[in-house]
Parts: structure tokens; C-alpha cells; sequence
């Protein structure tokens, strides 16, 4: 039986809400309240000032030095005896395999080991699993395949401390394995081999945050060290940078000590073949930053895997020396990617009408979603809402696999571990994990996750902070600021560009683009606000980012304009 909607006066089915009503619903969630903060001046020096409103106690000299040396301070649980380990194998020529994950992290992590290993005269291999046939971890399809190849020998990265029957097997088989993973363990049973993992029990590691490919590449770096070809380890940076934006780690610390050394590789060197390719045939003419890693390679290498099952482009690409194959191998790609996009935004649409604005945790399936893609989904979707978002397609075996994203709130992890005995795999930590459920255990999973959803955020209120850097006037926007600010580079997760307040501006002048865009000079600095229109005469007050733009040979500061204050809106001051 159907009933007329009173809103739209469109037929709508009996006791489901109408398409109007969600639509509202959805559209105030995206409407978040908005509060701003500002702390108090506490130094002349705008770097320094920046530093202080992220809480970091360090000085702009300080802050922006790179020392090496750094990277070796923070020891792992079982180094030495992984060191002891990996360097007899090279020296007896036991053959190594590296059984990488299948997202950039994995991808980069795999091409660090085998770059790194033969370089040292190790005999290697690589194995990592088909995304939709064979899942996530080192299993025992994995390993039967390396046991044929004669292989001595397993190093994982990005993943394993979860494969307990994988090492079981490897064991049976009479392969020794060492697990190099950042992951978070589901249980207190761990494999029953070497670990090497920040996040194990007992692990003195400060830098909790690392990657996969930096985990292993730590371990490799070391053993460099002792045989003196340090030198060897050090050109793999460009691959751990990547790889190290890609999986969206915190940019401070060690992460940013080993981003900002491996940018130097992108933009002076531009190091191996493979990626001085890249960057010629994606067309980026400008300096490479953490956001290009983050936005432009890493997706590429990714996609692949995301569509087909198996990165065995990204590999070619970033360990071979064959330049034919190397072109090649990266067109590809590219094309996939473009695929990617396309499926990508067909597919948002798809999860967006699937949302139940009403509950605290989205959780999504269909068979039309690709398993490959179901994670971008998740985070494009708890971007626009704030919700803790899981996505779900159908696999070949009839179970539901896929991806979910958090927020600060909600630890994905803790939610999954309490249900683990009705899951069929997953794995994760607390802002991302992947998952995989029985068809029969499907509506169950959902009703308990979003039963939790509600306990944790219904009295949460979820809106967006804006914490500005510093308040600034046109006539402050010089070359001298810009300089300043490159040297903070990289931003990304955890250490955000600065954003800048400009207030009381006059808007005269503005010019239209598009009917979408306005633009507008003032003290000879252009402001641009990207789908904003600006009102001519109107008195305005701009949160944005400068940033240099680079047309015709000619540099000249712009101030993108990121959020427009009205009238009266209330800046909060921060002491502290």
C-alpha cells in the first residue's frame, strides 16, 4: 500500500520514509554547525605561531631540520634477531619472498624489499594476494605458491599479524617467516613466528603511526648500515614517501622526517625511471608535495588492484629496468584509473541513496557496489556526513566484503572486535578497516554496528572545528610568507596547510567565471573562491590558503578562499 507524501506530494511506499524527507535530512546532516578558533598571538615569527596552534613544542629551525640519524633512534620488538635473520639468508642465498599488501602501502613496501634485497645480492620474489579470490594477509594459497618456488624465507609488509594459518602453513612447509605489519592484532592470539609490528604487546616503538612500507624499510636501512651500503636504502625513500602519504599517516615525526627526505628524491634526483615517467606523463610540471603522493600517484598504482585484483603494474613500474615495459606498464594504469573515476562517482550515488540519515552509523550494501572501491566509497562518505560509513558489495562467493571509514570518534576497530565471532575476516584500526560477512550474518552485523553507533555519538555533537593559524591582511601576502610556509612542507594528515583570517574586506571589482567562481584583486594579490558567488559591495570576512600560482614562466600569490564569514560570526581565542 502506497501513501502520499504531505512534503512533495509524490506516491511513496507504506511505512518507508519518502525520498523528499531523506533528502532534507541528508542535506541538514552536510550543513554541520560550524565553529571557529583562533589562538592568541604568542609570536611575531608566523611559522613559529603556526607550530604553537597545533600544540607542537618545537622551533620553526627545529621543526624544519632533516637529521637522518632520527630514523634509526626508535627501535621495534624483535629488530636485532629480524636483522640476524634476514642477513644469514642473504649470505646463505636462501631464496626471500615478500608477501605484500595490495593498496599503495603494500605496493611500495613489496618494491622497497626487492629493490633493497637485490641490490644486496639476495635471491627474491614477491607474492601478494588477488584482492577478490584470495582476501587480505598472507594465507595458505600464498604461501603453497611460494613453497613451489622454493622460497626459504617470508618477510610480509603492510600485513600478517593477523595470518595465523598462512605462517601455520609456511611452518608445515619448513618456511621461516618474519612479519612486518602496522596493523592493530584482532586477538591476543598472534602467529606463531617473528613479529615485527609497532602496535604488537611489548613493543617499545614511539612512532605508532608508521606504515607498512616503513616498518620494513627500517628494518632493510639497518641491515644496510652493517654492511655499509646505507647509501642502498637511502634511494628507496621516494617509494616509502609514497607510501607513506598514501596510507594517510600522521606527518609529523618520524612519518615527517621520512616524506620530506623522500619529496627530495622526487623533485632533485626524480630517482628511478618508473617515476620520472610518472610525473611526465601525468603532466605535473610544478614541485612535487606530500598532496600529488597523496591525490595523483598513489591512486594511480592503486587502481589496478581495485579493479582487477592484483597490483602487477605498480610492481613493474616502481622495481623494473625495462623502459619499454615501464611505459608501458604506466599508461595502463592510467587508462584503469580513469575507470576507476568514473565507476567511483557512479557508485557514490549509489551508497548516497542507501544513507538512513536517522542513524549514527552508515552501514551500506549492495551488489552493484565493486569491493575494489567500496573503501573510497566509505570516505567520501563520512567526509560529506560525519558518520562512521561501511561499505559492502557482493563477492563471487556470495559473501559481503568491503571497507569502512570512521571519525575521531568512533574506533571502527573496538566496534568490529566485539563482534568478531559473526564476521568472516576483518581487520583494521580505528579510523579504517575491511571486513568481510556472511550473507546470513548480514543484518545482524548491521543492526548491532548501528545499535553502537548510537550508544557512542547520540549525545556527541558532530560539527566542524576550524582552528585558524594566524590573522593576517593582504599587504602580509608576500613571497617572503611563501617561502615560509614551503618549509613547513609536507602537509597532510595530522599537520594540515596553514589557513589564514582576512577581515573586513570590501568586495569591488569581483569577477564571475563560469557563473560558479569570483575572483577579485586586492593590495595586487588575487583572491579566488572556487564554487562560491561572491556579492559585489558587501563587507567580508575570509578563512583561505595562499598559494603560489605558476602561468606563462610568471609567479604570483593567490588566496583561495576556503570559507566565507558572514556578519557576526564568532571567532573563538584560544589561549592555549
Amino acid at each position: 500500500m502506497a501513501y502520499i507524501c504531505e512534503s512533495c506530494g509524490e506516491l511513496t511506499e507504506d511505512n518507508k520514509i519518502c525520498k523528499c524527507v531523506l533528502t532534507l535530512k541528508k542535506d541538514k546532516l552536510k550543513k554541520r554547525t560550524k565553529k571557529y578558533f583562533l589562538k592568541k598571538k604568542k609570536d611575531d615569527n608566523i611559522a613559529n605561531q603556526i607550530l604553537k596552534t597545533r600544540n607542537i613544542e618545537l622551533d620553526y629551525k627545529d621543526f624544519i631540520e632533516v637529521n637522518f640519524n632520527k630514523i634509526y633512534e626508535d627501535k621495534f620488538l624483535n629488530q636485532n634477531l629480524a636483522i640476524k635473520i634476514i642477513m644469514e639468508a642473504i649470505k646463505n642465498k636462501t631464496k626471500i619472498a615478500i608477501y605484500g599488501d595490495y593498496d599503495a602501502d603494500g605496493i611500495t613496501g613489496t618494491a622497497v624489499g626487492l629493490n633493497i634485497l637485490r641490490a644486496l645480492g639476495a635471491d627474491t620474489t614477491y607474492y601478494i594476494n588477488n584482492r577478490f579470490t584470495e582476501g587480505f594477509g598472507i594465507n595458505t594459497t600464498g604461501v603453497i605458491a611460494l613453497h613451489k618456488e622454493k622460497v626459504g624465507l617470508i618477510i610480509t609488509v603492510d600485513n600478517g599479524i593477523s595470518g595465523i594459518e598462512g605462517v601455520k602453513k609456511a611452518k608445515e612447509l619448513g618456511i621461516e617467516v618474519i612479519i612486518t605489519d602496522h596493523h592493530e592484532p584482532n586477538s591476543t592470539d598472534l602467529p606463531e613466528c617473528l613479529i615485527i609490528d609497532p602496535k604488537q604487546p611489548g613493543c617499545p616503538s614511539i612512532n605508532k603511526e608508521i606504515t607498512g612500507v616503513g616498518v620494513l624499510f627500517k628494518i632493510l636501512l639497518n641491515i644496510c648500515k652493517i654492511m655499509d651500503k646505507e647509501l642502498i636504502a637511502k634511494k628507496e625513500m621516494d617509494l616509502v614517501a609514497l607510501g607513506t602519504v598514501a596510507d594517510m599517516a600522521i606527518l609529523l615525526g618520524e612519518n615527517r622526517l621520512i616524506v620530506k627526505t623522500g619529496l627530495m628524491i622526487w623533485n632533485h634526483t626524480k630517482g628511478k625511471y618508473g617515476i620520472k615517467r610518472l610525473i611526465e606523463k601525468t603532466g605535473i610540471k610544478k614541485e612535487i608535495t606530500a598532496y600529488e603522493l597523496g591525490f595523483i600517484f598513489a591512486p594511480i598504482l592503486n587502481a589496478e588492484s581495485r579493479l582487477k585484483g592484483k597490483p602487477v603494474k605498480g610492481i613493474t613500474i616502481l622495481t623494473s629496468n625495462d623502459k619499454n615495459e615501464i611505459d608501458k606498464a604506466i599508461d595502463e594504469l592510467i587508462e584503469i584509473n580513469n575507470r576507476r573515476k568514473e565507476m567511483l562517482e557512479e557508485q557514490i550515488k549509489i551508497g548516497e541513496n542507501l544513507i538512513d540519515p536517522d542513524k549514527y552509523l552508515f552501514f551500506i550494501f549492495d551488489n552493484r557496489i565493486t569491493e575494489g572501491i567500496a573503501g573510497l566509497i566509505a570516505s567520501r562518505i563520512m567526509d560529506s556526513y560525519k558518520r562512521p560509513t561501511i561499505v559492502l558489495g557482493k563477492t563471487q562467493e556470495g559473501f559481503y566484503k568491503g571497507s569502512g571509514r570512521s571519525i575521531k570518534d568512533f574506533n571502527l576497530k573496538k566496534a568490529l572486535d566485539k563482534n568478531n565471532k559473526l564476521l568472516k575476516n576483518y581487520g583494521g584500526h580505528k579510523l579504517a578497516c575491511g571486513l568481510t560477512i556472511e550473507n546470513d550474518n548480514l543484518d545482524l552485523v548491521k543492526n548491532l554496528l548501528e545499535t553502537e553507533g548510537k550508544i557512542q555519538l547520540e549525545n556527541i555533537e558532530t560539527v566542524d572545528n576550524i582552528y585558524i593559524d594566524s590573522k593576517l591582511t593582504a599587504k602580509d601576502l608576500n613571497m617572503e610568507l611563501m617561502d615560509c610556509l614551503s618549509k613547513l612542507e609536507p602537509f597532510g594528515n595530522g599537520f594540515n596547510k596553514p589557513i589564514f583570517l582576512i577581515e573586513n574586506v570590501n568586495l569591488d571589482n569581483i569577477i564571475y567565471m563560469k557563473e560558479i567562481h569570483s575572483k577579485f584583486l586586492m593590495d595586487g594579490i588575487e583572491f579566488i573562491a572556487f564554487n562560491k558567488l561572491l556579492e559585489k559591495g558587501n563587507k567580508n570576512s575570509f578563512i583561505g590558503i595562499p598559494q603560489i600560482n605558476s602561468y606563462n614562466g610568471r609567479q604570483s600569490i593567490q588566496f583561495v578562499i576556503k570559507e566565507i564569514l558572514e556578519e557576526g560570526t564568532v571567532i573563538c581565542e584560544l589561549e592555549k
